[in-house]
């Protein structure tokens, strides 16, 4: 009895030149048994599964390795189609399809393009005088299926390919005012910009708003793109199959925007990407609002120390205004409980829906700053007056993380062992606390989940009280110009499994330790990621380099911070983020 090794060899090239030439003929190693193929793969999807992910009308080469087969054919679907030599990838496919074969054939090599979407399956069938011993490994075994069986006094192997193909995606969507449905758009409806003369036309109130609401299926989009020139937000990506809320503030008349359907591929669902858009026939007509105007929200301090803040229509400019402004300023920790003067109020000249003012003394991002108006001469493009408002409190201005992207921090770099939880000698789990002690790893970086990157570190343990685990980092000061002294705020991205019920994590820094920081998760969404900040501020008194005992820092999930927790826990942890907090003298 002979056995069977088996081969998938992933050529990139394959995919990048077509088939300019035949494959080279092929000459099998002395090792080489009786059965092995080649298919033309993605090599850069990120496991053999996903490699199996495909769209329609992507084309596969394969090629047929069998030694001492007496018979072999290869058999795919109806509605897919072999095709002939010759072609390039510029090429459009559908003209090399070769129109005398069916859905078999008995040559070696065969380009096979697909068209159907959905669970596709291509047979190889040799046959054999000998009986033989197929495998398939682990990494196939979800792709590839081998039965062997016997026929007609001869040994078959019968190994499917099984591939998941993805239709083209067909946008379709509709378009709703306070509940009622002005366009339905179908999947099969050809938007085309010239007849735009033809479109309805929908009245809105300035500030009034429209409901866009995607109807997409054909395709598996997982995502929805809407872009609209004038409306608020003007582009806003959301779930497929969800409705949006878009407003829209400047008088005049406009279309309506885009609809962009698109699959997007993350590490823990590797899609293959693809997107279409489609126009909305539908023109929107602004006009003078019957509501009062006021104050509508985005009250936020720019980089500029500039405050600015949406009204419900467009403004006219004006001249003077700046005493009917009040800005209070309350900071605790220095002292400062004050109105700073407006020095300049005016129109935002590239939105007139905004006002912005600048402000005659600084103001730090951990001031509690508030904003009111008391006038009554600001004036809307559509006649009405600007009522009062206030206090309204200011979103405050924060820089970017000041830590390296997509390295320590982020679970970006790999190596190591299970003591360094795979994650680089940059992490490190002290030995005797058993990082492996229930099997699985209970600290593990790992690539089927992530908030930013490839890869996000996940805790997890069994049904078992809480062990005491921690997990060492020596990256904070990774910066070529170390960690400056000063104050920040600390948060991570974190997913918690449904079903985990730990409250609280905890980060220590410095060793010996300067500062604990705490987080509450109790409340926090369960099987998505969320953005949670620590309990206080980080304050390093002194500058640290990459080189001192001071750049450690402790994840930590402590049984004294759980109690009563019971049951299996899961959590992904990514992207620490430490932002500079600006300290009022």
């Amino acid at each position: 009895m002979k056995n069977i090794n088996k081969y998938i060899l992933f050529f990139s090239l394959l995919l990048v030149l077509g088939c300019e030439e035949e494959y080279a003929d092929f000459t099998a190693p002395d090792d080489l048994t009786d059965v092995s193929w080649i298919v033309g793969l993605d090599q850069n999807r990120p496991s053999r599964e996903a490699q199996f992910k495909i769209n329609a009308n992507t084309h596969v080469p394969f090629m047929n390795l069998a030694q001492g087969a007496t018979r072999s054919e290869w058999i795919i679907e109806e509605g897919n189609y072999f095709l002939e030599t010759g072609f390039k990838t510029s090429d459009t496919l559908d003209n090399f399809i070769d129109e005398d074969l069916g859905t078999s054939m008995d040559h070696k090599k065969a380009f096979i393009l697909f068209k159907n979407s959905g669970t596709n399956t291509v047979r190889l069938i040799n046959k054999f005088k000998e009986p033989t011993t197929p495998t398939v490994s682990g990494n196939d075994s979800l792709v590839v299926k081998i039965d062997t069986y016997e026929e007609n006094g001869e040994y078959v192997v019968d190994t499917k390919f099984i591939f998941d193909v993805y239709a083209e995606i067909l946008p379709a969507f509709s378009v709703l005012q306070n509940g009622n449905e002005i366009i339905n758009v179908s999947e099969d409806d050809i938007i085309d910009i010239n007849d735009q003369s033809t479109w309805p036309i929908v009245e809105v109130e300035a500030a009034s708003s429209l409901t866009f609401k995607d109807n997409t299926t054909t395709g598996r989009p997982n995502r929805a793109e809407w872009k609209s020139a004038q409306g608020v937000p003007n582009q806003i990506i959301t779930d497929a199959q969800t409705e949006t809320e878009i407003k829209f503030y400047k008088l005049g008349t406009y279309n309506a925007g885009t609809l962009r359907s698109f699959r997007f591929a993350s590490t823990d669902n590797p899609v293959p990407s693809y997107s279409a858009q489609k126009i909305i026939p539908l023109k929107v007509k602004v006009v003078q609002s019957t509501q009062p105007f006021v104050y509508d929200g985005a009250l936020s301090e720019a980089a500029n120390q500039t405050i600015s803040f949406r009204v419900t229509g467009e403004v006219l400019p004006f001249t003077g205004q700046e005493s009917n402004f009040t800005v209070h300023v309350n900071n605790p920790t220095s002292g400062f409980n004050q109105d700073i003067p407006v020095q300049t109020a005016k129109v935002r000249a590239s939105d007139a829906t905004f006002i912005e003012l600048s402000l005659a003394a600084p103001i730090y991002n951990s001031d509690e700053v508030t904003v009111s108006y008391s006038g009554s001469t600001i004036e809307s493009a559509d006649n009405r007056i600007l009522e009062p408002f206030g206090p309204e409190l200011v979103q405050m201005h924060f820089g970017n993380n000041v830590l390296p992207a997509n390295s320590w921090a982020s679970f970006e770099l790999t190596g190591g062992n299970a003591d360094n939880a795979f994650a680089s000698s940059k992490y490190w789990i002290p030995p005797g606390q058993g990082n492996g002690q229930y099997g699985d790893l209970i600290y593990e970086r790992v690539t089927t989940k992530s908030y930013t990157g490839s890869a996000s570190m996940r805790y997890q343990i069994p049904d078992v009280s809480i062990p005491l685990v921690n997990l060492f980092g020596f990256g904070l000061a990774d910066n070529p110009n170390g960690l400056d002294a000063g104050t920040y705020q600390v948060s991570y991205w974190v997913f918690i499994e449904p079903g985990t019920t730990i409250n609280t994590f905890r980060t220590e820094f410095g060793n010996p330790i300067y500062g604990y920081l705490y987080f509450d998760i109790s409340t926090a969404p369960r099987g998505e990621w969320v953005k949670v900040t620590a309990d206080a501020p980080l304050v390093i008194a002194n500058k640290i380099t990459s080189s001192e005992a001071n750049r450690r820092t402790t994840l930590r999930i402590l049984d004294v911070d759980n109690p009563g927790v019971t049951g299996p826990q899961e959590i992904y942890f990514d992207e620490l983020s430490l932002v500079v907090i600006e300290n009022r003298p």
